[in-house]
């Protein structure tokens, strides 16, 4: 049976900051890799570089996704917003580090460790740092949002690094920082506007002209050679690499003019492979503790209130004893993620507020708009999907996307989209192209035409999911908020475990499911009719499958499974008559043309819901992996109007074998490879032994485009490492009760480890089933 195992600076705005220690690590979404550029001439120019051109986008440091355009020029570098230079601590260490973790102050930019591995004191930065020569060592830098710069003197300039979202260590041997402190530091990558670089054939911006906005691997795949003697930058960030392939010490452009090759370091005008920097998904770190401070007038000025609900109208609060705010200026919001309107009722503009602060309105992208309604997301984030119809009520053909995606006509769906079904996660849509434009946040539903998501058409160019990260990432928590009254009020009880018994007194109206699936019973001891709810919000009874008069006895948790969903139904007894096999929801039996009279079950993969109604209405039974001969028997009635399968966000495990004392692995840099090694090992040999299950296939963290496959003819003893998942034919396992990890396109074969004395005994194999071999036992271990 498998188990689960469960300093001070000198800023214009400076204030108290944030004090935190770096106790819990959220895994990198970029790895620990660092970006190095050469040295620059220091020049006076060089930190106060002039204005560009027209800015594509009003988003500063702290806003949300753009949303429309603001008229005029604005400097591309210049640090002359209102936003904070920097958290100071109320009171610093002599050497300037924060000592201790107390609490939040909304989520901070860049993160300055004392400590590799981003421990120790934290230094937290909001905004650009003219002369940071002053601080104490920096051992390691967690960067929350953005891409910056690092440079080795005040005033920018010297050596610089680039710092792209995520972690990294800057005493790593063989880092070519050599500086002993840091000199200065700016953002440089805020908003979503496409990168633009022109390149010359000769000095001085003359000869010929080459424009790219996207990343160019090889030059050499071009028809002439790329000679680049000067270059312009319009926007964003560019490494510009000697060698094909990003390889070798880039060098660094920023917006700005560079007449010769010199100016960025070199004078080799050859250049083998250049990119830029762009910023990540929009993100949220405590989803589940909402929090925010909003301020009538921009600056932080002004009379203020903190909110941790939804706020139907700021300028008539239904609390008495809140203040009447004629509108919000600037806002901090310190947990959760939300939703600004402009309008009253949440109506009107809509601005995605991820955790951060925001000193006017500019920051979260609208014109001279204020906010005047708040809305908190309570769905959950993970696994991002969502269908895109160009058809309205789901009609016609649909394109899924769960990743973001720039333009959609990348995958050839047109620019009109007239309906969308969220499957799962938060996702950001925008009208125009490259994530900018009136933007609209979807949540996990069905929106049937453009006006359910608030547009006033069906325009829609650009979409991308909000992520959650931080120490959440890999953790799978399934947990349940049960509350007294409607709409989430009254009295509340929070459970992560079965409950076979609720207190006497207490009788749920309404809940919360924020991970997994849970199961009520209408009676104690997980008795009574079933009602199974996935992760979402249910206001009412009614909402959550009940009747009116429902008293809820006890609650379970849904197992989980790792299974592709497979279901076959029968017309009589003993999977006798006729068959229906299923691997997906189906609303209605009878509408489909199946018969929905069923005597008997037989599932062979997943966990399923089968209603007695159409529709999903009527009594539920959720059936895992088994064989039920007389559904008459079993239910008490002979008919299924409609069945769906449990769908299970992604979970992270590791794969223990106790009778070889390690964990199932995979060594280092294995997407460098055509095929990766695939072991059993202890965890402090190196790599990773993180999994997860997604669509049939078994991935590793490290290697998210590869999968589990078989090397060779399925006989005893073939390879099993990670190859390509999109190989053909796609190579599906299951991993059943027993602890055997099956394959489902060579039957009867399962995962083993080699053994005997050779070099690959620990080897991962194919074979066929064997009492007398405990190494094809696994445990899950869930993170």
């Amino acid at each position: 049976m498998m188990k689960k195992h469960v300093a001070g600076t000198k800023g214009p705005h400076s204030e108290l900051g944030l004090e935190l220690q770096g106790g819990s690590r959220p895994t990198s979404r970029l790895g620990g890799s660092l970006l190095f550029g050469s040295l620059v001439p220091a020049t006076k120019e060089a930190s106060t570089p002039e204005p560009l051109g027209t800015k594509l986008s009003a988003l500063l440091p702290h806003g949300a996704p753009g949303l429309r355009k603001v008229p005029g020029q604005l400097p591309l570098l210049c640090s002359e917003r209102s936003s904070p230079t920097e958290k100071l601590a109320c009171s610093l260490p002599l050497e300037g580090w924060v000592s201790e973790a107390s609490g939040g102050q909304g989520r901070c930019l860049v993160i300055f460790f004392s400590e590799s591995g981003c421990q120790g004191s934290g230094r937290e930065v909001w905004g650009d740092i003219v002369d940071a020569s002053g601080w104490a060592p920096i051992a390691s830098i967690r960067v929350v949002r953005g891409c910056w710069v690092l440079y080795e003197e005040p005033e920018f300039r010297g050596q610089k690094l680039v710092l792209p979202e995520g972690d990294m260590e800057l005493r790593t041997p063989g880092t070519k920082w050599s500086p002993q402190g840091i000199g200065s530091l700016r953002r440089v990558v805020w908003d979503y506007s496409t990168p633009e670089i022109s390149l010359f054939s000769e000095e001085g911006l003359k000869g010929e002209q080459v424009k790219l906005t996207e990343a160019l691997k090889n030059s050499q795949g071009l028809e002439k050679p790329l000679q680049v003697a000067s270059a312009t930058v319009s926007a964003g960030l560019w490494l510009l690499y000697p060698k094909p392939l990003f390889e070798d010490t880039p060098y660094i452009l920023e917006p700005g003019e560079y007449p010769t090759s010199e100016a960025w370091g070199t004078s080799d005008p050859s250049v083998g492979s250049l990119k830029p920097m762009r910023l990540g998904c929009p993100s949220v770190e405590k989803p589940g503790e909402p929090r925010a401070v909003v301020y009538e007038a921009p600056g932080f000025q002004g009379r203020s209130w903190e909110v941790s609900r939804d706020i139907y109208n700021l300028q008539q609060p239904e609390d008495s004893q809140s203040p009447h705010l004629a509108s919000v200026g600037s806002l901090r919001v310190l947990g959760g993620c939300w939703v600004g309107y402009e309008k009253e009722g949440f109506r009107g503009h809509q601005y995605l507020l991820e955790e951060g602060e925001y000193p006017d309105w500019s920051h979260w992208g609208g014109y001279d708009e204020l906010l005047t309604s708040l809305r908190v997301i309570r769905t959950d984030f993970g696994d991002p999907a969502v269908v895109l119809f160009e058809a309205m009520d789901f009609e016609g053909h649909g394109v899924e996307v769960s990743k973001a995606l720039p333009d959609v006509e990348l995958v050839q769906h047109g620019p009109s989209t007239q309906a969308i079904h969220v499957l799962s996660g938060v996702w950001v849509a925008y009208q125009e192209v490259g994530f900018s434009g009136e933007q609209y946040v979807l949540e996990k539903g069905v929106y049937r035409n453009c006006e359910d998501w608030g547009a006033g058409n069906s325009t829609l160019a650009s979409l991308q999911p909000v992520l959650q990260v931080g120490e959440h990432d890999l953790h799978f928590v399934s947990k349940i908020q049960l509350f007294s009254r409607p709409d989430f009020l009254g009295d509340h009880f929070s459970f992560e475990d079965d409950q076979a018994a609720l207190p006497a007194s207490f009788r749920p109206q309404s809940c919360r499911v924020h991970g997994g699936s849970w199961i009520l019973f209408d009676e104690t001891n997980f008795e009574g009719d079933q009602h199974i709810l996935s992760e979402g919000e249910f206001p009412t009874l009614t909402a959550m499958g009940c009747l009116a008069s429902t008293v809820l006895g006890s609650l379970q948790k849904v197992s989980l499974h790792f299974s592709e969903p497979s279901i076959f139904l029968y017309g009589l007894e003993c999977f006798e008559g006729k068959e229906i096999e299923l691997s997906k929801e189906v609303r209605s039996l009878q509408a489909e043309g199946f018969n929905n009279h069923v005597l008997s079950v037989r599932i062979k993969g997943g966990i399923w819901v089968l209603c007695e109604h159409s529709d999903f209405r009527g009594r539920q039974w959720l059936v895992g992996s088994c064989e039920i001969t007389n559904w008459l028997t079993y239910s008490g009635t002979q008919r299924v109007g409609s069945l769906y399968p449990i769908k299970q966000r992604r979970v992270y495990f590791r794969l223990w074998n106790a009778a070889l004392g390690g964990f199932l692995a995979v060594p280092d840099h294995v997407e460098d490879m055509k095929a990766g090694r695939v072991v059993v090992a202890d965890p402090r040999a190196g790599g990773s032994c993180i999994w997860y299950y997604e669509d049939g296939l078994l991935k590793n963290q490290m290697a998210p485009t590869m999968s589990l496959q078989v090397i060779g003819p399925p006989s005893p003893g073939s390879k099993v490492v990670l190859w390509a998942e999109s190989r053909l034919p796609r190579q599906t396992w299951s991993i059943s009760e027993s602890g055997h990890i099956c394959s489902q396109m060579f039957e009867g074969q399962i995962l083993d480890v080699k053994g005997g004395r050779g070099y690959d005994r620990d080897h991962v194999v194919l074979w066929e089933p064997d009492e007398d071999r405990a190494s094809q036992i696994w445990t899950i271990h869930v993170l």
